[in-house]
């Protein structure tokens, strides 16, 4: 689980944890305990391959066995295991951080194109497919904001261009700016721009 979830720091104290108790609880047991952490390293594999975190080739692991069999030690074993662990993991922080980037370039890009709407944050998580939740989260850790002051921002730098042309009324700006109420538009530009 903190392999998929790319937590490198969980996966390596869990894999950890679970090395010492094979050791403590079958030491003599050698072989048994290389099999198993070439097992568990597979299946961490297969399971971030699922989830996008790593290509897979037919050779991609072609010294597996013989490292782990090279192992002669528990410590050198720890090691190998570890190393794995962690690979894998740092894989699939990586790929949660791009996908993470896609959405919220993807939000944003919606938001930038329909401003002038009434849209929400489920409306826009649903855009790029994932939870609202999730998606608020998302949002404030890459942009540093939330999602209700990203698009208010978007809407008053409009506003600020179209202020330029005296040809406008407040009325129009307002409209033109993703706003239906002048009144709460006036508070909210007088907010953000003092």
């Amino acid at each position: 689980q903190m392999v998929i979830k790319g937590d490198t720091d969980g996966a390596k104290e869990q894999a950890s944890i679970f090395f010492d108790w094979m050791v403590d609880n079958y030491p003599e047991y050698m072989d048994s305990i290389r099999l198993k952490v070439l097992e568990l390293v597979m299946r961490a594999e297969k399971d971030a391959f699922y989830n996008g975190g790593i290509n897979y080739g037919f050779l991609y692991r072609k010294d597996y066995l013989s490292e782990v069999l090279n192992c002669g030690s528990f410590d050198e074993l720890r090691r190998w295991w570890l190393n794995k662990i962690t690979d894998i993991t740092r894989h699939m922080a990586n790929r949660k951080q791009a996908q993470s980037k896609n959405i919220v370039t993807k939000a944003i890009s919606y938001m930038e194109e329909h401003y002038k709407q009434d849209i929400s944050l489920d409306e826009v998580a649903r855009v790029v497919n994932i939870n609202p939740y999730y998606f608020s989260k998302r949002f404030k850790e890459e942009t540093g904001v939330n999602f209700i002051d990203y698009l208010t921002n978007i809407r008053i730098q409009k506003a600020k261009e179209l202020l330029e042309n005296p040809a406008l009324s407040i009325k129009e700006i307002c409209s033109m700016s993703g706003y239906s109420d002048p009144n709460y538009f006036s508070r909210i530009f007088k907010k953000v721009e003092n």
